[in-house]
């Protein structure tokens, strides 16, 4: 498999990734306790303060027994709304119409059971005046069940009080729901990213490596010992040090050039006279946080398109600025123009860069390159900047 073909399957894994529906649970529907509770007893309250009231205001007679009797019919609400929510709590069908459905077919029990304590406490407990002439109405109208059409007269009429707070519960739930869904999305999309992060960090271009070790066999071969022995020492403490690296880590600017000049040193040994390396690199920018190797493969086209192919002394040069809340990274590096052209890459490696950079930071990074104006080939990168976060 090509390198493009392997990049080609790991976009298409991270899609599937991400296009695929979050699990459902039905514990995500359900509303915190003291949400629903605190909502019923608010409700209730709110319905005894407002009747009392209106009441109050229309001058109605024996307003204090009336209170004590409407307490006692506003306690019951409660308790049938409470029952109301445990049922709706162990209730929980996975779409909303049908959760919603569930939640009005339950209520009309409760609310037929409210009804029948309304009756007892105001027609049978504590009967008034006013009931005395009521239950005559009605005796007369429905002489053999006029407490149930009573029943059941309240029960349409209490019905859409506890509907509403019914309704209320599953749109709550169907809130929480819709949290929960994002929230294990948000995951799924967090770690198809560090997927992402990983696979880019692990397509370090290998011929470095594959140079360095052909260097090596010509400087044994040569019988140059003290630089062979410094090659492989310079190429452990850099294989020690990239290889044990988190791919999503974040480092200094500092230690990300010290990273780098590892791997010039190794390949100072291989161009004793023909690589120089020129680093400006402000005090004040030292402590920026940049991702891990980010420079590598910039680092490695400087070496592989400009120093290896030349004859004479190639400089390489690395710079950072920051403008409008940016750090600015350029890489830039000579080219000799008597030196044969060498093939043209893939582009894998500032490809890499690039997708890089746009997958930690979205829009707000970025990277270019080009001829630049000296006759040699730039690299620039710009990412947010940020300090002491590392």
């Amino acid at each position: 498999m090509t390198a493009s073909d392997h990049q080609l399957a790991q976009r298409e894994r991270r899609a599937r990734l991400l296009a695929a529906a979050p699990d459902w649970h039905a514990s995500d529907a359900r509303v915190d306790p003291r949400v629903a509770i605190g909502s019923i007893v608010a409700m209730w309250l709110l319905y005894f303060l407002i009747t009392t009231g209106l009441a109050m205001l229309a001058g109605t007679p024996e307003q204090w027994a009336f209170t004590g009797r409407r307490g006692i019919v506003v306690a019951a609400g409660i308790f049938c709304t409470f029952i109301l929510y445990q049922l709706l709590q162990r209730v929980q069908p996975r779409s909303f119409g049908a959760r919603l459905a569930a939640a009005m077919g339950t209520a009309i029990p409760l609310v037929i059971l409210y009804a029948t304590v309304n009756l007892l406490v105001f027609f049978y407990w504590f009967p008034s005046d006013d009931t005395q002439r009521i239950i005559a109405e009605m005796g007369t109208r429905f002489p053999v069940s006029w407490e149930l059409m009573l029943i059941l007269d309240s029960s349409i009429r209490w019905y859409f009080f506890f509907a509403v707070w019914a309704a209320l519960y599953v749109a709550l739930g169907y809130a929480n729901e819709m949290r929960a869904v994002e929230r294990r999305a948000n995951a799924y999309r967090l770690e198809a990213q560090n997927a992402q992060l990983r696979a880019l960090h692990y397509q370090v271009n290998p011929h470095f490596l594959f140079n360095t070790l052909n260097s090596l066999s010509t400087l044994v071969m040569r019988g140059s010992k003290v630089d062979a022995e410094a090659m492989i020492m310079n190429l452990s403490a850099f294989l020690r040090s990239t290889l044990a690296i988190d791919p999503e880590q974040f480092v200094s600017l500092e230690e990300e050039i010290a990273l780098q000049r590892l791997y010039l040193d190794i390949e100072q040994a291989r161009f004793p006279d023909r690589l120089q390396v020129d680093v400006d690199i402000p005090h004040d920018l030292e402590n920026a946080c940049v991702p891990v190797l980010i420079l590598q493969p910039i680092i490695e086209n400087a070496i592989k398109y400009g120093v290896a192919p030349s004859k004479g002394r190639i400089g390489i040069r690395l710079s950072a600025s920051h403008e409008y809340g940016l750090l600015v990274l350029r890489v830039e590096n000579d080219i000799d123009p008597a030196a044969p052209m060498p093939q043209p890459g893939t582009g894998l490696g500032l490809s890499n860069v690039r997708e890089r950079l746009l997958t930690r930071y979205g829009p707000a990074a970025g990277c270019e390159w080009g001829r630049a104006d000296g006759g040699g080939f730039f690299v620039s990168l710009w990412l947010p900047l940020t300090r002491n976060g590392c």
